[in-house]
């Protein structure tokens, strides 16, 4: 069990009193790895890897930290390899966890791109409701940031790490679905080393989690190496989504996208950490970054950082984030043709995941969400 952990860590720190420099939180514990659902195409080789990723992962830092490599040194829960040495696209691999209500498990995956090679890999994280829905309030803080919580205090856990390894002119598109009910936290971290000519494209959709840690890093090493994050998110029901995203760009001429768009309602809280970091050598380097979200309620709390760091003069960065409301004349519009005020929330908040649902490289994956958004609602939590 770790007793303090310190996750999602700015590259350079900010003003202390912001409370945004990172988030602490306690009483962490594994009892396993969950046994997850694997649908694995042929031409990607599944290897199981008792003792952990091999050597060449140790590298990899994830956008967590090394307090979340620590918690799986710790669990001893092994890990999964999928590689591919060819373009396999067609056909993603699919990983599908339905964790029980109670469990606290952990999973770790390496994702191994050979030179040339093209691969999806799509992570439908899902939880069972817990027996007893009923709130006991917020939590205290611990540590710096108000929305650190001690995992004791929540019914399960459920974490996951995955780093990757992208060989020269390789491409992997990674799509993670977090859809966890009630007092479930979640951790989820991924780590890259994206090589000369290698694209990673991320796709992130926070559909539900009473309180959900999420921390991406993407290594740009290679001369036109590419990295894009879209990101989209509905938190709803006093939960919490804490986010950090960092594009370290080394390559020349390496680019950067990150895209976030999403909607807080019901004294929900959100905070997204943002960096692009361009390093001495990263000549004619381009990073841009914007976010843009709505606030359905006057109680939410919403924090954006978004960070550009610089040691190399040709390059290029752009960072931004829209915060609005609802538009009162469009809410009138819509109450006199019949809607209901939770209506239209719900047709809002859906319209934000639908926009990055597109993205989605599968078919099966886009009607399953669709199908889903349908049944359970817009709201991230229960």
């Amino acid at each position: 069990m770790m007793e303090n952990m310190k996750i999602n860590q700015l590259p350079s720190k900010t003003w202390n009193w912001l409370k945004m420099n990172e988030t602490a939180v306690s009483g962490i514990s594994v009892s396993g790895a969950h046994e997850g659902n694997l649908e694995i195409p042929e031409g990607i080789k599944k290897t199981v890897c008792p003792a952990g990723l091999p050597d060449r992962f140790k590298d990899v830092a994830g956008g967590m930290g090394s307090d979340m490599d620590m918690l799986v040194k710790e669990s001893s829960a092994g890990a999964v390899l999928l590689s591919a040495d060819s373009d396999v696209s067609g056909e993603p691999a699919r990983i599908r966890f339905a964790y029980g209500a109670f469990e606290h498990s952990l999973n770790t995956f390496g994702i191994l791109a050979k030179e040339g090679s093209n691969m999806t890999v799509i992570m439908d994280m899902a939880a069972e409701r817990s027996v007893d829905p009923e709130r006991t309030g917020s939590p205290s803080p611990v540590g710096e940031n108000p929305a650190a919580v001690s995992q004791s205090e929540h019914t399960g856990l459920s974490a996951v790490q995955t780093k990757l390894i992208l060989e020269k002119d390789a491409k992997v598109t990674l799509v993670q679905i977090i859809r966890n009910k009630n007092a479930k936290t979640v951790l989820n971290d991924i780590g890259a080393k994206v090589a000369d000519g290698a694209k990673l494209s991320v796709i992130h959709l926070f559909l539900g989690g009473d309180r959900v840690y999420n921390g991406c890093k993407a290594e740009l090493i290679g001369k036109k190496s590419n990295f894009t994050a879209d990101i989209a998110y509905t938190v709803a029901d006093d939960c919490v989504l804490d986010m950090n995203y960092v594009a370290l760009h080394e390559g020349k001429k390496s680019v950067s996208e990150i895209r976030t768009d999403g909607v807080l309602h019901e004294n929900a809280r959100k905070l997204f950490r943002g960096t692009i970091d361009f390093k001495k050598g990263a000549a004619g380097a381009v990073g841009n970054e914007k976010e843009d979200v709505l606030l359905l309620d006057d109680d939410v709390v919403n924090q954006t950082i978004p960070l550009i760091l610089c040691a190399e003069e040709d390059v290029e960065g752009n960072h931004g984030a829209t915060i609005g409301k609802l538009d009162e004349d469009l809410v009138f519009y819509l109450e006199s043709r019949g809607m209901a005020l939770a209506e239209i929330y719900k047709m809002m908040a859906k319209a934000r995941i639908d926009a990055v649902l597109r993205f989605v490289p599968d078919e099966k994956t886009k009607a399953d969400v669709a199908s889903y958004l349908e049944s359970e609602g817009s709201n991230g939590c229960e």
